[in-house]
């Protein structure tokens, strides 16, 4: 398989609406959601397409679309809008692949302000965002351990708190 990384064309956008459903419900299925999404006609990457175009890429894989990327750029606010790649696909690259194609449409509009929304359990998602410098507004991060794990990990004596800062 080789994928190739291109700009979206309108006839990729029903399609990589579909993906985007069918990556969001895996996704809320696997965490114990169930589906919560359906396709819908792709209205706001239609308008993006005629707007500002160099923000929707594809990642297509002779005619089969394994990844839709679509930021858009407004003044000077880029917003990543969608960032999917196909469950069976994910762990190739694909995403952050996408994901620089999409920062590259933020430089060259000289964007000064970056967001973006993900779903707060989607520690996939959060830790790439977060290694290309787009952290919570709100903190988030999840973590998990069991009891006894933590009980057998701790030194002798009392826990403190230690503020946070900057570093």
């Amino acid at each position: 398989m080789s994928v190739v990384y291109r700009p979206a064309r309108i006839e990729d956008l029903q399609r990589s609406g579909e993906l985007v459903v069918c990556s969001m419900n895996e996704l809320c299925e696997r965490h114990g959601f169930g589906p919560i999404v359906t396709v819908r006609p792709p209205a706001f990457s239609l308008f993006s397409l005629s707007d500002d175009p160099d923000g929707l890429w594809v990642a297509d894989d002779d005619g089969e679309i394994l990844g839709f990327a679509f930021s858009w750029v407004c003044g000077d606010l880029w917003f990543l809008a969608q960032l999917f790649v196909a469950p069976d696909q994910q762990g190739r690259g694909i995403g952050q692949a996408l994901l620089q194609r999409t920062f590259q449409h933020a430089m060259s509009a000289k964007a000064a302000t970056k967001a973006l929304i993900t779903f707060a359990f989607n520690g996939v998602s959060q830790g790439l965002y977060m290694r290309h410098g787009l952290f919570p507004r709100c903190l988030i991060y999840n973590v998990e351990i069991s009891r006894e794990a933590l009980m057998r990990r701790l030194p002798e004596g009392e826990l403190r708190c230690v503020p946070l800062d900057g570093t």
